[in-house]
């Protein structure tokens, strides 16, 4: 498990998360929580999820993706086959 949580990270730290997250190869749990993600955040860690093999669980409880961030991780959820835990 790798704990960035209440880093204050924002989005910009949310999308070059999901960056190295499409490169991951042994990750499987990621704890972000309270760290300040919103919208585009949550998009580029959906976009993530889409082609990462490995991570069981995102912890996002705390941050403000919002109704985009949220479809983006919903519509990933749909290709991601090994996610078995999103809060």
């Amino acid at each position: 498990m790798r704990s960035l949580g209440s880093n204050n990270i924002g989005d910009e730290g949310g999308k070059a998360l999901g960056e190295a997250l499409k490169q991951n190869k042994t990750l499987q749990t990621l704890d972000l929580e309270h760290n300040n993600i919103g919208a585009e955040g949550g998009k580029a860690l959906g976009e993530a999820l889409k082609q990462n093999k490995t991570l069981q669980a995102l912890l996002l409880h705390g941050n403000n993706i919002g109704a985009e961030g949220g479809k983006a991780l919903g519509e990933a959820l749909k290709q991601n086959k090994t996610l078995q835990g999103l809060s």
